[in-house]
């Protein structure tokens, strides 16, 4: 089944519902960053997690995660655009505490700590951020507290990863409800309902449903209409180019003191873990551009 995300409304726009299939994203997170199997859960619920909350910002927004704790993961950064490319890491990523009631412990490789969520828009601009407690460490009850809190949006939210015994991804996936203005105490209660009889997010995914079936499995008691569909990747936006930019802004001084040490630069990129090297005679044309525009 392949990656993407579903929105719909429902109750006469009172409701607003999303589901996402994140299996292949996740496990390329994993290959990319040699995860251990609790860090590729809260990688992986992470990557989800903002990709849902990505596709309700503005379209000219991308929207980043980043937890800090005090648990043996570290913490973990997720950034999402609403066209839906995703990417993030974990600072430990070898990270794997003894299982808790025979699932991967998620919360006790994140500890305590805090939970900062940002909205940046593309075209520059004030940025908006809001740091929270983290509730439990599971990502999932941390978001959806962080909207029911910060935006004051009544919100289930529910994210799963289930891994392999080898390590691959099995099955990822999420999904999001909120209740709006207008919405009815009983919707609220229905929805709560809902999402109690549903079985887990990654077991959702994992019996072959799409989003579209999530979301009619979890809203079969309320009227809706999917009003947008569309793909989720692992993308970075990182690139040779970048790299580069980034050694110019070093300056004069510092790249002449490479050459004559190093006489290279190389570099690997934290969300993707792609590298990048800088032969000596790139940093020569590099200094040689700086020097001819000064």
């Amino acid at each position: 089944m392949a990656d993407g995300l579903v929105r719909a409304v429902g109750a006469d726009g009172t409701v607003r519902a999303l589901a996402a299939v994140t299996t292949d994203l996740v496990d390329e997170a994993r290959r990319r960053h040699g995860t251990a199997p609790t860090a590729t859960a809260a990688l992986g619920r992470a990557l989800t997690g903002a990709l849902l909350l990505g596709a309700t910002i503005k379209r000219d927004e991308r929207l980043g995660l980043e937890i800090s704790a005090d648990g043996p993961l570290r913490g973990l950064l997720a950034d999402a655009t609403p066209a839906g490319d995703v990417r993030g890491f974990v600072y430990e990523p070898r990270a794997h505490p003894p299982p808790r009631g025979g699932k991967l412990d998620v919360g006790g490789a994140v500890g305590r700590g805090t939970l900062c969520v940002t909205r940046v828009p593309l075209a520059g601009g004030s940025l908006y951020r809001s740091v929270v407690p983290l509730v439990s460490g599971e990502i999932a009850e941390d978001l959806a507290s962080y909207l029911v809190g910060s935006e004051q949006v009544p919100s289930a939210l529910a994210l799963g990863v289930f891994v392999e015994p080898d390590g691959r991804v099995g099955g990822a996936g999420g999904y999001l409800l909120q209740t709006l203005p207008g919405a009815t105490l009983a919707m609220g209660e229905l929805l709560v309902r809902a999402v109690a009889r549903a079985p887990q997010a990654s077991e959702l995914v994992r019996s072959g449903l799409e989003p579209a079936a999530m979301l009619s499995l979890l809203l079969a008691a309320v009227p809706h209409a999917v009003i947008g569909e569309q793909d989720v990747r692992f993308r970075c936006r990182c690139s040779p180019a970048r790299v580069a930019r980034a050694v110019v802004a070093m300056g004069r001084a510092e790249i002449q003191d490479i050459l004559a040490k190093e006489r290279r630069v190389d570099a690997q990129c934290e969300f993707c873990a792609a590298r990048y090297h800088l032969d000596e005679r790139s940093l020569r044309d590099l200094l040689a551009e700086l020097t001819n525009g000064s």
